[in-house]
């Protein structure tokens, strides 16, 4: 043990050197813990629970990752959806930021040595962008598939990615409502003056804070992109974030950002587009899993089955559906010490009507 001592004391030095130096990045996503992260990371370490490992396996926004990241882990991000992989990628996988200022400001630009397809702007007119920002979006995605490096592919789709959510009012895709943008009077929704920002001056902005949060934490972290039940990764530390349900009506996650999960499969929108809905949805990565009320306490009884072996850490919320109690009293049959904490009332940027909702943490060792 004693041997181990001073390895300790530098994995802990260096963790704290590198919370001093870089910012945790705001990744806009509906549902983030990235405000949350203090406190729960505080409770793991108040707890002085044992472990080297992390598997994020609704990795999502990956700012719980990226905490961790911070923290000196190891870390295996995983999510469903090749958009978020590709933006773990760029902010946990990658340990340098190789794509330059010029080479992002590039990819604005139509390369006369490429036959462009036009499938945004000839398929979504008038639903999430004005024509001129469709007809940028196709330029840049065709741009970023012909960047030879997939390291510079990732961080080229973090800065496209981040610049379509923030020009979108509320940051989703689950409706066509570009008349919000447009015929914007003021409200609580968002900013005129942002959504109205060229995507060059959005491009600058998220290159800088590309490069102020990609670092070397040490490890070569893994980024893979499976379904929850599928991954088969193991670690010392499991998060699990899963998707909540309201007593009202559940908009799944592939609603929400459909559009940016087409991007990230380019190629492939057109045989994938449901035309019968009015914005359009690009059902590639459409699932049920954890996505219905029904099987949700199955589905999620058959993960804890998966990491029999790690410390479960699972974030849900006082007004979610199965309850809190249903959720303690599943995990108790799992593992023999539970504690279920509150981490106070938590107001969501992009929900309505939380006021009286509480976030919970549990860990079950």
């Amino acid at each position: 043990m004693a041997k181990k001592t001073p390895i300790l004391k530098k994995t802990i030095t260096l963790a704290n050197n590198i919370m001093l130096q870089h910012i945790i990045p705001v990744t806009r996503y509906y549902g983030s813990k990235r405000k949350l992260l203090p406190a729960i990371w505080g409770e793991i370490e108040k707890r002085e629970i044992p472990f080297e490992s992390v598997l994020d396996i609704f990795g999502g926004s990956a700012t719980f990752s990226y905490y961790a990241k911070l923290k000196g882990k190891k870390l295996i991000y995983n999510d469903l959806f090749r958009f978020n992989y590709l933006i773990a990628k760029a902010i946990i996988g990658n340990k340098t930021l190789s794509l330059s200022l010029d080479e992002t400001l590039q990819l604005l630009k139509e390369n006369p040595d490429i036959n462009y397809k036009h499938i945004i702007q000839e398929n979504f007119n008038d639903i999430y962008y004005p024509d001129d920002e469709n007809r940028v979006i196709d330029i840049v995605i065709q741009n970023i598939q012909h960047l030879a490096d997939e390291e510079k592919q990732a961080s080229a789709y973090y800065i496209l990615f981040q610049s379509c959510m923030i020009k979108r009012p509320y940051n989703l895709f689950h409706r066509k409502n570009l008349n919000l943008r447009t015929n914007y009077n003021g409200g609580n929704f968002g900013n005129k003056t942002t959504w109205e920002r060229s995507f060059e001056e959005l491009f600058i902005r998220f290159h800088k804070e590309l490069s102020e949060c990609t670092f070397d934490n040490g490890f070569d972290n893994k980024i893979l992109n499976s379904s929850a039940l599928k991954c088969d990764a193991n670690a010392d530390l499991v998060y699990i974030d899963p998707p909540y349900f309201h007593k009202d009506n559940h908009l799944t996650y592939h609603s929400k950002y459909h559009f940016l999960e087409g991007l990230a499969h380019y190629d492939q929108i057109l045989s994938n587009i449901n035309f019968e809905t009015k914005n359009k949805e690009i059902t590639i990565n459409k699932t049920r899993e954890f996505e219905n009320k029904a099987t949700f306490l199955f589905e999620l009884d058959q993960l804890l089955n998966k990491h029999s072996d790690s410390v479960i850490l699972l974030s849900y919320r006082s007004n979610g559906i199965p309850s809190i109690i249903e959720i303690e009293e599943l995990l108790r049959r799992h593992r023999s010490n539970v504690e279920v904490i509150t981490l106070g009332k938590y107001n969501y940027a992009l929900t309505r009507n939380n006021k009286e909702t509480e976030e919970y943490l549990f860990i079950g060792k």
